[in-house]
């Protein structure tokens, strides 16, 4: 059969979705349809919603210098203000509203590009604009039929991706082969015969993105001889081009600065926003500086130097970067789109008699600049001219992978001595050696250094803790601060600490960071503050401190937000500076003034502002590399002994990144050929609808048998059916619903929740258990949900499903909390709000307006 008859055989077996009107194959049409129609509920439903909840703000982002507040004592005095100034972007002429002031509902967004990139502003509903970025239903063309070459069969690729998953060496990898060959009587043929054969195909898969390039750096010391040092690199514009020809990447990329608002309906304004990096200050800057029609192509860099081995004698210092014109949840992702090791750089020892050594300091500086300069120096020429490419979405663009403080540093060598050389660039924090980034042009790399979360946030926190186990150090205060912090309900991305925290320590970023979030909470009541004034200060500092990392971590920034973030960090700062007060006569009183991190504060929403949310500039991401990257160690001696170097190691990375980039094809080609792989065929509506989705399913039993187990249960039989007698009945009919002691339910132990989150704007989702043996552990999840009048707290007791009139109902029973309004100052001071256990249970399900308290 030709080709073309091949084409008109293949679009005879599509149909048209009737909702979305787009063709798929007809075996897989129907499961399209189910979720396309889900997704179309979904949209009505988050309208809806909205609807119900708007916002108010303030029309635009505050100028960051009506907000200094880190003043007086060294590193909290308030510097000259150096942020970026608001933007003051004037309406798209081409753009009027009025044309559809009929049209216009609350929470529409309007979208204002830069004037070079000659597009038109636009108004977009709230859910066309949020779901537009998810890409389409319709999956691409496979570019393969066989996605897994050059491996002989999918089987083969499969079982050598599990053993570079799984880190197995040698022996372990050739069991596995024997063991399969053995076994083997499937569709699919299984063909390697052991490790090296693996490792060889491994080396022909390589061959399909780019790999590293070894170079020898040499920088002269004195009038010493320095052996080179090995670098190991992938250059950076072919990894960009590896994005850029990629349809399924390029088609999610953003190119164009814009400036975001929503509509808000009640003051008749628009009101302006951040998120992305191209919605923020900094990226419409770089577009100015732009021909006419060129766009930037934005690069997010890192590198740390890490500790391989559990002893610290072998260590490595990767680069990594990622494409900031792809969504933060795409380039913070695992996947091809990603962040990826472009360069492995020289770690250069010091050696005893060079310790200490101010110019062995800059040669180390050298060596790192120069190395980093060959990693990038394929886009540095770029940087300048632009570079034409036609796109993988087959759009053709002039990009510039995207330096004001070069012409400071030649200022300066142009003076006579070295003692007025740095004096002028003491002025600029510089020293004389020539940045590497200063050859990328429309780069500062000053001003492209971030606020980290990661690191600033956890800094400060390990202050706090120190304080905190100095000002709580007697026996019986840590023993109920830990007491406290074993009986916290467990959440999902949430750390337990089973065994306390006061004489443990943690290495792990992530555990101090939910240590900072909990600790009040597991010491509010250890002290009372005419025993220790001090104490119960800090735990007030501590209260401050939440409220900035909660501001701070917002997924959106709006006007409102910005505001209420900067007063955040001025009611940390009047407390702290309490607090030290308050210790100034100790023995050894701490010096807060050396805490530089404190100062970083000063700049954390001038960052906001210029760049986007603090999401899309931490090195949470970028950390996360360093556990796979220690766990290719061992393999790597399979190579060279234990004289390994990073060559092994980026072979190893390299692999990975091979794998990853065939699974992707891969799925594609099953998504293709079977329709939408996320829709089950047993989907039942009842059980999976687009609020919830109930799981572990637990063995059928009576009524009866429950209630025995226990009193909460009592009379459940009954009050289940007048609960659904209750939100069955309309105004025409009287349905009642009785059950017996002998009818059969099916309990549930997990229920997966999704909802539209004030904090992201997007749908949202929460995994809940109901479990008495979840991991070892009883788990009944604590629950916020919408009552009649105010927000509820309640913890789950038991999920079920029940029959009636041949339709099943999901039901839930709950035990409710109640706030205590007649509040003590302890929790005025501290923030808390305080609830207790309610005498009655209640019967929950998703139908509004009922609820059944017993």
């Amino acid at each position: 059969m030709s080709r073309t008859s091949q084409r008109d055989t293949s679009e005879q077996n599509k149909r048209e979705c009737s909702i979305c009107h787009k063709h798929f194959d007809t075996r897989g049409i129907a499961r399209h349809q189910i979720s396309c129609q889900q997704k179309l509920d979904d949209a009505k439903s988050a309208k809806a919603f909205r609807s119900k909840h708007r916002h108010t703000e303030t029309s635009t982002i505050p100028p960051s210098a009506n907000h200094n507040v880190l003043d007086n004592d060294s590193f909290l005095e308030p510097e000259q203000d150096i942020s970026l100034e608001t933007n003051t972007f004037e309406s798209d002429p081409q753009h009027d509203d009025q044309e559809f002031e009929d049209e216009i509902q609350h929470d529409d967004i309007k979208v204002e590009y830069h004037p070079h990139s000659g597009r038109k502003s636009s108004i977009q509903h709230f859910e066309d604009f949020e779901f537009k970025k998810n890409g389409s239903e319709e999956a691409h063309p496979p570019l393969s039929s066989a996605p897994w070459h050059p491996w002989r069969s999918r089987m083969d690729f499969e079982v050598a991706s599990l053993a570079l998953e799984s880190h197995m060496n040698e022996k372990q990898t050739n069991k596995l082969i024997d063991l399969l060959n053995c076994a083997a009587r499937g569709h699919d043929a299984f063909t390697l015969k052991n490790y090296a054969e693996m490792q060889s195909t491994w080396d022909l898969s390589a061959e399909r993105l780019t790999k590293f390039q070894k170079e020898e750096i040499l920088v002269p010391y004195r009038d010493q001889k320095i052996e080179p040092y090995e670098l190991h690199y992938r250059p950076v514009w072919d990894w960009l081009q590896e994005l850029l020809l990629n349809q399924d990447i390029v088609s999610q990329m953003e190119w164009d600065a814009q400036r975001l608002s929503k509509f808000d309906s009640e003051s008749q304004t628009w009101k302006q926003f951040i998120k992305e990096a191209w919605s923020a200050n900094a990226w419409w800057e770089i577009q100015s500086k732009l021909p006419v029609g060129a766009v930037p192509l934005c690069i997010v860099f890192y590198a740390d130097k890490s500790k391989l081995s559990s002893f610290g004698t072998e260590k490595g210092y990767p680069v990594i970067v990622r494409c900031a014109n792809l969504p933060m949840d795409i380039r913070n992702g695992a996947g091809i789109a990603g962040g990826r090791v472009v360069g492995w750089l020289p770690v250069v020892v010091e050696e005893a008699e060079h310790s200490g050594k101010a110019d062995w300091a800059n040669f180390k500086n050298a060596v790192w600049h120069e190395a980093t300069g060959k990693i990038f120096e394929s886009i540095s020429g770029y940087s300048k001219t632009g570079y034409t490419i036609t796109c993988g979405d087959n759009v053709k663009r002039n990009m510039f992978p995207s330096q004001q403080t070069i012409d400071v540093l030649n200022d300066a060598r142009q003076k006579v001595s070295k003692g007025e050389e740095e004096e002028v660039l003491k002025k600029f924090g510089l020293r004389s050696i020539l940045n590497t980034f200063f050859k990328l042009a429309n780069s500062d790399p000053y001003a492209s250094i971030s606020f980290d979360d990661l690191h600033f946030f956890v800094g400060i926190w390990d202050h706090l803790f120190e304080e905190a186990k100095l000002q709580f150090s007697e026996r019986n205060q840590m023993t109920e601060i830990d007491h406290q912090f074993k009986h916290f309900p467990r959440w999902r991305n949430l750390h337990h600490f089973g065994t306390g925290v006061m004489k443990n320590s943690f290495n792990d970023g992530s555990k101090h960071h939910d240590i900072s979030k909990l600790f009040l909470f597991g010491a509010h009541n250890v002290v009372p503050e005419t025993k220790n004034k001090a104490g119960y200060t800090l735990l007030k500092v501590m209260r401050k401190y939440i409220n900035v990392i909660m501001y701070a971590g917002l997924d959106v920034h709006t006007t409102d937000t910005m505001i209420l973030g900067r007063d955040s960090i001025t009611s940390f700062v009047k407390t702290l500076k309490i607090y030290i007060s308050q210790t100034a006569d100790r023995e050894k009183p701490k010096s807060w003034n050396s805490i530089i991190k404190l100062h970083y504060l000063r700049h954390l929403y001038d960052d906001i502002e210029s760049k986007g949310v603090l999401r899309g500039m931490s090195t949470k991401p970028n950390e996360k590399f360093h556990g796979p990257l220690r766990k290719n160690l061992p393999a790597a001696h399979q190579f060279q002994g234990h004289s390994t170097t990073g060559k092994h190691i980026v072979r190893i990375e390299h692999q990975n990144v091979v794998a990853a980039h065939i699974w992707d094809e891969i799925q594609n080609l099953d998504a293709f050929q079977k329709g939408d792989p996320d829709v089950p065929d047993d989907i039942e509506a009842v059980l999976d609808n687009i609020h919830f989705t109930l799981g572990s399913k637990c063995k059928p039993l009576s009524f009866g048998e429950l209630e025995g187990r226990d009193v909460i249960f009592s009379r459940l039989h009954l009050r289940a059916g007048e609960f659904l007698s209750g939100i069955l009945t309309t105004f025409n009919s009287q349905i009642q619903i009785k059950y017996t002691h002998h009818d059969i339910i099916i309990p549930y132990q997990f229920l997966k929740v999704r909802y539209e989150s004030l904090d992201t704007w997007r749908l949202a989702t929460d995994y809940l258990r109901c479990n008495p043996h979840f991991r070892g552990e009883a788990r009944f999840d604590f629950v916020i949900f919408k009552g009649i009048v105010d927000p509820v707290f309640a913890q789950m007791h038991y999920i079920f499903v029940c029959k009636a009139r041949d339709q099943e109902y999901p039901l839930a029973l709950v035990q409710s909390y109640k706030v205590v309004h007649a509040r003590p100052r302890i929790d005025k001071d501290l923030g808390i709000l305080r609830i207790c256990k309610g005498t009655q249970t209640e019967i929950k399900n998703y139908y509004p307006g009922y609820t059944d308290g017993r």
